[in-house]
C-alpha cells in the first residue's frame, strides 16, 4: 500500500513539473528539471560511447546521469558559474554555436562578388596559368662562383628533362623550392603581377604540356611547365569555391561580427554585445532543441569538470601519502605483462665522451646534471646526449631494446654509436610512480564514488520511471 502511494505522489509530481516545462520530466535535481527532450539527446549521444563494452539501457544511464547532473548542481551551489574564467570560456563556445544565426548573407554575397571583380580586374583578360617549376637557388647578392655553379645544375636538369625525364620526379628530387618539390613543383593559379615578372613573361608564352627553358629571377633560375591555362569562368561558376575560401579565412566570424556591430550601435546604449547574443540564443534554442542540448551540454560539462578537478581529481592527484598507500595495499593489483626498463639511456660519438657522460650522470643523479653535460662533455660540441628518466618495455627504444632485452644494436645511430644504460630492468612495479596513471585513477574512483553517496544524501533529487520508460533509443 506504502509502495503504490509513493508510486502515485511521484507520478503527479512529474506531471505538475510537466505542466511547468510544457515538456515531461524524467528528473529532478535540486529542484531542477530534466526533460526528457535532454535526457534522450545525452542517452543517445553518450550511452554507447566507442570503445564501450556494452550500450547502458535507459536505466543504467539514468543513474550516471543522475550522479553527472548532481556534481553540476553541486558546483552551482559552490557559485562556480559566477566565476569569470566560466564565463569567458563557455561565452566563447556559446558565441562559436551562434555564429551562423548571426551571417550576414549580404555581406557575404558582396565580399565574394568583390574578390571575383578584384580578380577579373587583375587578369585583364589574360588567361590564368597553372605552372610547375623547377628552382635552383641563386639568390642575389651571390657569388660569382655561386651563379656558375647554379647555371651549370640547371642545365645538367635541363638535359635530363629534354632526355624525357619526368618532370614531377626530377621535381621531387633536385627542386629548392621545397614548398612545392613534394608536389611535383606545382604551383597554385596566378595571374599577372601576381609573382616574379621574368617568371611571369616566361610562363605566359607557353601552351599547356610546353616547357620553357632556362629563367632567371631575383630566386635564381627556373624551369617552367604550363600544367592548364584558361580564361576566368563566370561568376556562377566560381561561387562555391569563392565561398569554400571565404569561409576557410573565416568571412561568416567577420560577417556576424559586423551585424552584432551595428545592432548595439543602433541600439544607442541600450544593448550590449552579450544581450544581444543572448537574444539569438534564446530565439536559436526556442526552435532547435539540439542547439539548445548541445548548448547546455557544454555549459554543465564545464561545470562538472571544474567541481570534479576541484574536489576529487586534483586533490588525489597532489596527495602522495595516499597513492603510496594505495600502492602499498594493493600491490597485487598493479602487474605488468613484461619486464620494463627503468632508468637513463647514455649515447655518445666516442668511447671517450660517453665514459665522461656516465660520470656526469653518476655525480649528479639528483642535481642538474643536464646543466652539467653541457658544461663538462659538450661545452664545445654536442658528443654525448643523456635520455631518461624513462620507463619502457620491449619495442618502445632501440638501444634499450639491445642492452636491456639482448636485441639487436640499432644500424642507424646518427652518429652516437657508443650506449649504456644507468638503471636496471623490472619485472613488476617498484614503487607507486612506476604505475602513476593507474594509481590516480583508483583512487579517483573510490573518492568520486564516496562523493557521490554524498552528494545524493544531501541534494534532494527524483527519478520518475513513468517517463523514463517512454524514452526513444535512436
Amino acid at each position: 500500500m506504502k509502495k503504490t502511494v509513493l508510486c502515485a505522489l511521484f507520478s503527479l509530481a512529474a506531471t505538475a513539473l510537466t505542466a511547468q516545462t510544457a515538456e515531461p520530466v524524467v528528473m529532478t535535481v535540486a529542484g531542477q528539471p530534466v526533460t526528457k527532450s535532454e535526457f534522450e539527446y545525452a542517452y543517445n549521444k553518450n550511452a554507447s560511447i566507442a570503445g564501450a563494452v556494452e550500450k547502458k539501457t535507459v536505466a543504467e544511464y539514468a543513474q550516471m546521469y543522475l550522479d553527472y547532473k548532481l556534481k553540476v548542481a553541486a558546483a552551482r551551489a559552490a557559485h562556480l558559474d559566477t566565476l569569470q574564467s566560466f564565463r569567458n570560456e563557455f561565452m566563447q563556445y556559446r558565441d562559436m554555436q551562434l555564429t551562423p544565426f548571426m551571417v550576414d548573407q549580404h555581406y557575404v554575397d558582396s565580399l565574394a562578388h568583390m574578390v571575383y571583380q578584384s580578380t577579373a580586374n587583375q587578369l585583364q583578360g589574360k588567361d590564368m596559368l597553372r605552372t610547375a617549376h623547377i628552382l635552383v637557388m641563386v639568390r642575389q647578392g651571390s657569388s660569382e662562383e655561386q651563379f656558375k655553379q647554379g647555371r651549370h645544375k640547371m642545365d645538367s636538369i635541363l638535359t635530363l628533362l629534354r632526355n624525357g625525364a619526368d618532370f614531377a620526379e626530377v621535381a621531387r628530387t633536385t627542386s629548392d623550392d621545397r614548398g612545392t618539390a613534394g608536389r611535383g613543383g606545382e604551383l597554385p593559379w596566378i595571374g599577372p603581377g601576381m609573382t616574379l615578372q621574368p617568371y611571369e613573361e616566361a610562363a605566359y608564352a607557353l601552351q599547356p604540356g610546353e616547357m620553357s627553358g632556362l629563367v632567371k629571377t631575383d630566386v635564381g633560375f627556373h624551369v617552367i611547365k604550363m600544367l592548364e591555362r584558361k580564361q576566368l569562368a563566370p561568376f556562377d561558376s566560381l561561387r562555391d569555391e569563392i565561398y569554400t575560401a571565404l569561409r576557410q579565412q573565416g568571412v561568416e566570424n567577420r560577417s556576424a561580427e559586423e551585424r552584432i556591430r551595428r545592432m548595439v550601435e543602433a541600439s544607442k546604449g541600450r544593448l550590449t554585445r552579450e544581450a544581444v547574443l543572448d537574444s539569438v540564443m534564446q530565439a536559436a534554442t526556442a526552435t532547435d532543441s539540439d542547439l539548445k542540448h548541445l548548448i547546455g551540454e557544454y555549459h554543465d560539462g564545464l561545470l562538472f569538470y571544474e567541481m570534479c578537478n576541484r574536489t576529487v581529481w586534483g586533490p588525489v592527484e597532489a596527495d602522495t601519502a595516499a597513492l603510496e598507500k594505495q600502492f602499498a595495499d594493493h600491490r597485487d593489483r598493479y602487474t605488468w605483462e613484461e619486464p620494463r626498463y627503468k632508468g637513463y639511456l647514455v649515447t655518445a660519438k666516442n668511447k671517450k665522451a660517453l665514459k665522461a657522460a656516465l660520470k656526469v650522470l653518476k655525480k649528479n643523479i639528483k642535481g642538474d646534471w643536464r646543466r652539467a653535460l653541457r658544461a663538462e662533455v659538450n661545452a664545445d660540441s654536442i658528443v654525448a646526449r643523456i635520455s631518461g628518466p624513462m620507463l619502457v618495455k620491449k619495442g618502445e627504444n632501440r638501444w634499450v631494446d639491445a642492452l636491456a632485452f639482448k636485441a639487436d644494436q640499432p644500424k642507424n645511430t646518427h652518429g652516437y654509436a657508443y650506449a649504456k644504460l644507468y638503471g636496471k630492468t623490472l619485472k613488476k612495479p617498484a614503487v607507486f610512480t612506476d604505475v602513476r596513471s593507474q594509481v590516480i585513477a583508483d583512487v579517483r574512483e573510490r573518492e568520486e564514488k564516496i562523493w557521490v553517496e554524498q552528494l545524493r544524501k544531501d541534494i534532494p533529487h527524483q527519478i520518475f520511471p513513468e517517463v523514463l520508460a517512454t524514452v526513444k533509443e535512436q
